[in-house]
Order: C-alpha cells, then structure tokens, then sequence
C-alpha cells in the first residue's frame, strides 16, 4: 500500500515522536508517524509537515484524536489534507466524519482498535486498516493478547491489520507476521532512540524498567494507559479516589471524569502529565541501549531474517 522496504511503522508517540524521527524511518525504510498535538499551535503542525516533506518524498503518518478533548481537530485535519499527508491513524472517538473527508481527499486511514467491537465499528465507517493495540504496548493499550486478536481480526478482515504491543525485535517482527499480520508498529522501541524528543531520564527509565514495571492506569488521562512504575507516578496515585470510583460506575459520570482527565492532561499540564510520568510498554524488557533509528531497522530486519531461516 505505501511502498515500503520493510513492513515497519514507529508509533505515533504523544510528546515524543518529531520530525527527525519520521525522516530517519524514511530513511530507513519503514513508515514513521508522529501525533499532531505534538506540534501546537496548529502553524507548528503546519510547518512539521513542510519539513517532512522537504526532506523526504517517502510515505509518513500523522495521528489524530478524534475524541472532543483535542478542540483543535478540524484545523488539524485540514492542514493535514491541505499537505496531502499519506496516511492518518485515528485514536479515541469516532472517526466517521474523518474518514470520509480524508478518503475524499485521496488519503488512507488507520483506526486504533483493542477489540473486535471497536474494530466492527470503524470497518463499517469505512477504516483502509486497523492498528490491533493489544495488551502490552505502550500508551493507551488494549487487555486482549496479540496471539487472540490479531488472529481475530484479520479473520474478520482482508484490511492491513498492524500489530502493536511488545514488539520491540525480529522476533516481534517475525510473530506479529506469523499471527497474519500485515506489519508492525513499534513504539516503545522507538523512545530509546538518539533521535527521540525526551529527556535522558525518561531513556534511561526505558532502559532500566523491566516488564513487571509496567502499570495499567488511567490515573493519567481518563483511559487505561501503560506507564513506567515510577515515584511520581505512585505519588500521584494509581487507583482512583473513592468518590471517582463511585462516580465511574454511571456511565455519563464516568464520561466526563474522562473528558476532564483528558483534557487536565493534555492540554493544561494538570497535576500530572505525560512530561512528568513515563508511556511505554511491556517491550521494555528487550532494551538496552539507546541507538539511531537506522540502527534500530537494520537489526530487527537482520534478527527476523536470521529467526526465519532457523525455523524448521
């Protein structure tokens, strides 16, 4: 579909993925992407793509929040439309007025899913792929494994199904195609990279962690998300307030304690933030070391090569 040397994508990462990233993934053969709210005001975004686009003429992705805590969706996606960007991957919300301005506009969108219901859905609002976020990965992750749902959906689908969630190597590489799917999405990976946007302390912290130092919490931002055990993290509290958990047990309730986290989160820094605590995944417990993004490629695709003649 995008022409690429390997079926790869570095995951869209909110305050983390930039311009550097996604032309060296260019550069490296895989498709790179990067969240719009990383770039505000909304002339920034304008000016990333630009960027982009002056460097590279290879396929990239820009991730949009279609939930009503991002206000700045419409312009978003019209700057997005305007540079023709290749292709969109949706997160939260509904995507069915974005998939049909984006797909008159010529480009494909890519809908996060993490169950077949959500999938049913945006297949049905006309989604080009899906992105399985299945238990382990970074951010806001699903709780179904990869081996059940990536099966699951590319059973339900003849769409590219990318798999994401602990793959951080060839052998993630190797299993995500062996499971059917048409590639992988790694992020985490990605975050211990030299062309990373983070502070040394947060690579390091990706270095170090382990699996089991991975927390579900949606403390953070209003939904269930997958961070680095830290101590702002435990200070700040990962099960909510009595009250709060009252409260999430009606259903308009707990819509709107979302929509607040959500937006104290991402748009006024809050009492806790993604600057101050740590989105990874389980994938964590393969890294350690910090390298370029085009080192990072040429070793996964060779440990992939190398696992795929060994079998029998």
């Amino acid at each position: 579909m995008f022409g690429l040397r390997y079926p790869i994508i570095c995951a869209p990462m909110f305050l983390v993925s930039n311009t550097a990233m996604v032309i060296a993934s260019a550069a490296s053969g895989i498709l790179g992407a990067f969240p719009a709210l990383n770039y505000r005001p909304c002339s920034s975004l304008a000016n990333a793509l630009q960027e982009i686009k002056t460097a590279t003429d290879r396929p990239f992705a820009v991730n949009l929040i279609v939930q009503s805590s991002n206000r700045h969706l419409a312009e978003q996606l019209s700057i997005v439309i305007d540079h023709a960007v290749p292709l969109i991957i949706t997160s939260l919300g509904n995507p069915g007025q974005l998939i049909a301005k984006a797909q008159q506009a010529g480009i494909k969108v890519f809908c996060d899913v993490v169950s077949m219901h959500h999938a049913r859905k945006v297949l049905d609002l006309g989604a080009d792929g899906l992105i399985a976020v299945a238990s382990g990965a970074g951010g806001h992750a699903g709780n179904i494994s990869s081996f059940a749902l990536i099966p699951s959906l590319t059973s339900l689908t003849a769409k590219p199904v990318i798999a994401a969630g602990g793959i951080a190597d060839g052998r993630g590489l190797l299993a995500a195609l062996g499971l059917g799917a048409s590639g992988a999405y790694m992020g985490t990976r990605f975050i211990a990279s030299q062309e990373a946007a983070v502070s040394s302390d947060y690579q390091q912290a990706i270095v170090n962690a382990e699996a089991d130092d991975i927390i579900n919490t949606k403390r953070v931002d209003g939904y269930p998300g997958n961070f680095i055990k830290t101590t702002e993290l435990l200070q700040h509290g990962i099960e909510p307030p009595l009250i709060e958990q009252l409260l999430e047990k009606n259903k308009t309730f707990n819509r709107l304690l979302a929509l607040y986290r959500t937006r104290t989160t991402l748009t006024t820094g809050g009492k806790i933030s993604y600057r101050t605590v740590y989105s990874a995944g389980q994938a964590v417990s393969m890294i350690t070391n910090i390298l370029p993004i085009a080192t990072i490629v040429n070793q996964t695709v060779s440990q992939y090569h190398q696992l795929k003649k060994s079998l029998p």
